[in-house]
């Protein structure tokens, strides 16, 4: 099963960059207006959902594209 990230080499196939060029990432996603967050180590992290929609040419609410579904934690207390 594929995580809801891109990996980085499917990033960095995407920007035209070595999988390791972190800074290269973040500069073409900024300058391409796309929504990322940054994990500990400074990889940028692209949600799968939002890379498939975008690329398909639908108009991204970025919000439902970044939609997690999270586990019911209190379901393990009862």
């Amino acid at each position: 099963m594929k995580s809801n990230y891109l990996d980085a080499h499917e990033l960095a196939a995407l920007v035209g960059c070595l999988p390791g060029s972190k800074a290269c990432m973040r500069r073409w996603l900024d300058r391409n207006n796309w929504p990322y967050e940054c994990n500990r180590v400074g990889f940028p992290l692209v949600s799968r959902a939002y890379h498939d929609a975008r690329l398909a040419g639908a108009s991204v609410d970025v919000a439902q594209a970044e939609q997690r579904v999270e586990p019911n934690f209190a379901a393990l207390l009862a």
